[in-house]
């Protein structure tokens, strides 16, 4: 049984050897371009793992007959080799016959160590465990070395020059984890070797806090300095286009079809100053959102939370953009931090960034002119989008829409954007508004403005022209789970049947294999408020298996059926990653419909402000496509990364920008975009 190599086609006795010839002296270690190809007789599969390679092996070549590898050269395990120095002096490694080739292994050895220690910090392993890995890797390695020289040693013959010689190589024998062992050692190779942004501390403001003096007892007011992280936009911009896979993968826009399928379908992208001009602008998609670094229910509950900035290219399809490794962030912050000092401070440099982008622009490989761009659009959830672009943060209040000018009354009875009772709002006016709240600082807000921008000094860009919407808050965790809430109290309060059946029913369900890490868990339906206490794809998942689980009880023809059907059609086309004209106006008479029946069932119930902003969807999908690309759902799963991370909560931004920076760069490294495509594949030769 033997087994062959498909780079220099020698003969090794196990597959152990294989293994080791293969990382040995062809230096094969995980990475982007990592692939091993049995070359066994017939057989021509590939593999991206030493894993599965050595599991081939076992399972499909373990009975090879020996005959076929007769004028092969033969390497057999646990032989000794008898070395007489005497025939051939040159056998000392003194000065090798092909140093090139013996630095090449070196250093993929060297990558093959690094590689390690960068999927270790990936994965957030904590910096003082990842120095004491690559402490306790280095004395294994020298320990190696030194029994590999005694073993050597001890089959040489007794001449003391050749003796000598060989200690001095041994000596001289480069321990791979000694470039590596300290922090700042590693951190000088990966940013040499990807060329990695570094974010940038920036000083928000001075603040006096009470610390204990030690020595004499007593609090004395110590000056603080708030900062926040950013990481330059230029220069994380360049860092993308290093990627030669980002440059393939860069779309081109198309001519207009009638079919909504990206951004540049939409008439926002037709009639911009910049994307018309030159298609090939960097459409730049920025999201915020605050999220807990602290257990929720702990005692640290607030104090840590942080507020992120991410972004993506729109010129790349949704697909590639789903991945989070081409999610990038561009700033971390403490919460607590922009109530005391408000968003201008944080944007300044981001802003300065882009408008050095939209004047300037950048160098990029595969354009011969420099590349311009601006953002495309500003996404997050509701309360997010509002305290980002100045609107009101309480949906309370009388002007809560960031879309319109209705006020509260009236959104109880307008169901389309095109009614006469609705004032859109436009540049003029929302410039009105805050040039209104400069000439009395007194008033709080006007109609829904609470104060300028820093987004609006750009010249491609304003906030009354951001119409991203985030269906996954307003359907999946707003009106889905209200409506269902409504139709579970109707069904136990007519006896039809109780609430405890309703869980029963909702809990033994089977949901099948593809839907079995979503089903609903926990239901509360006693809990105040709106919900239920599903996060946003349980409810999906429940929704859309409603009729199949409740369709005995939900005659055809029961009106709050009918209001169910209703909202499962809005949501087929919300959801649907390619929509038409045609369809987007089959959606405004379908939420048209859905809104007069919730007001003739429930005329008792206010409409939620997430029922009016449905009201908007037709006409945001005609001016920026599918309003599944601006959804929250990728970006709160970037989330889960700094989640992870944290070990400790001293200095948390800069750490966890620092952790990300490096973890980006080595998925770039050892992930390839066909991963996105298919993920794991199995190759089979059809033809031999």
């Amino acid at each position: 049984m033997m087994f062959r190599c498909f780079v220099c086609k020698s003969s090794f006795v196990t597959v152990q050897m294989l293994i080791r010839h293969l990382k040995v002296f062809h230096a094969f270690y995980p990475g982007k371009k990592f692939q091993l190809m049995c070359y066994q007789a017939g057989c021509h599969q590939r593999f991206w793992t030493f894993s599965g390679f050595r599991k081939h092996l076992h399972i499909k070549h373990r009975a090879k007959n020996l005959d076929q590898f007769e004028n092969e050269p033969i390497i057999v395990e646990n032989e000794p080799v008898i070395v007489d120095v005497a025939d051939d002096v040159n056998l000392i490694p003194e000065q090798p016959e092909n140093s090139q080739s013996c630095n090449e292994t070196r250093q993929h050895t060297q990558e093959m160590c690094a590689s390690l220690i960068a999927n270790l910090q990936s994965c957030g392993v904590a910096t003082n465990v990842i120095t004491t890995v690559v402490e306790n890797m280095e004395e294994l390695v020298e320990e190696l070395h030194s029994n590999v020289k005694d073993d050597v040693v001890k089959l040489l013959s007794n001449d003391e020059e050749i003796r000598t010689k060989f200690d001095d190589y041994f000596d001289n024998l480069e321990n791979p984890f000694s470039k590596l062992n300290t922090e700042a050692k590693r951190k000088k190779h990966f940013s040499e070797k990807w060329g990695i942004v570094e974010p940038v501390e920036v000083a928000l403001g001075v603040r006096y806090d009470a610390r204990r003096n030690r020595t004499t007892g007593t609090y004395d007011q110590v000056p603080i300095t708030d900062k926040f992280v950013y990481i330059p936009l230029l220069q994380t911009l360049k860092f993308i286009f290093t990627n030669q896979e980002i440059c393939d993968h860069f779309v081109q826009p198309c001519e207009k079809t009638g079919f909504y399928k990206d951004f540049c379908d939409g008439n926002y992208f037709r009639d911009h100053p910049l994307f018309s001009e030159k298609p090939n602008s960097l459409q730049i998609q920025i999201f915020y959102d605050d999220f807990e670094m602290a257990n929720p229910l702990g005692s640290k509950h607030g104090i840590h939370k942080v507020g992120s900035i991410y972004f993506v290219l729109r010129n790349l399809s949704p697909k590639i953009n789903s991945a989070l490794m081409n999610i990038h962030l561009l700033a971390l912050f403490h919460t607590e931090d922009v109530k005391k000092y408000g968003f201008d401070l944080i944007l300044q440099p981001l802003v300065r960034d882009l408008k050095i982008l939209e004047c300037t622009g950048i160098e990029v490989p595969f354009s011969d002119e420099p590349v311009y761009g601006t953002i495309a659009q500003v996404t997050g959830d509701n309360l997010g989008l509002h305290s980002l672009l100045g609107y009101v943060e309480s949906f309370s209040a009388n002007n809560f829409c960031r879309f319109c000018l209705v006020d509260k009354q009236t959104s109880q009875t307008v169901f389309r954007d095109d009614d006469p009772r609705i004032t859109l709002r436009n540049k003029a006016l929302h410039d009105q508004h805050c040039n209104d709240l400069m000439v009395d600082p007194t008033l709080p807000s006007t109609f829904g403005v609470k104060r300028q921008c820093l987004f609006n000094d750009l010249q491609y860009f304003h906030v009354s022209e951001n119409y991203a919407v985030d269906i996954m808050h307003d359907i999946l965790e707003g009106v889905g789970q209200f409506e269902l809430k409504l139709l579970f109290a109707y069904l136990s309060d007519n006896k039809i049947i109780s609430k405890t059946d309703v869980c029963n029913r909702i809990y033994s369900y089977n949901y099948g294999f593809v839907e079995r890490k979503n089903r609903p868990t926990r239901i509360n339906l006693e809990q105040n408020g709106n919900g239920i206490g599903l996060n946003a794809i349980q409810t999906f998942c429940l929704i859309r298996n409603m009729p199949l689980i409740f369709g005995d009880v939900l005659r055809e023809g029961n009106a709050h059926y009918r209001l169910l059907l209703l909202l499962l059609q809005i949501m087929n086309i919300i959801l649907s990653p390619v929509v038409t004209d045609g369809m987007t106006v089959c959606l405004k008479h379908l939420i048209v419909d859905h809104h007069q029946l919730f007001k003739e069932l429930y005329p008792h119930r206010r409409m939620i402000p997430k029922h009016h902003f449905m009201i908007h969807y037709p006409r945001v999908i005609r001016k920026i496509g599918p309003i599944l690309h601006v959804w929250s759902m990728r970006f709160e799963a970037k989330h889960r990364f700094f989640k992870n991370t944290i070990k400790n909560f001293k200095n948390i931004t800069k750490s966890l920008a620092q952790k990300h920076q490096m973890a980006i760069a080595y998925h770039w490294e050892s992930m390839p975009f066909k991963s996105i495509d298919c993920g794991p594949v199995k190759t089979v030769q059809l033809i031999e």
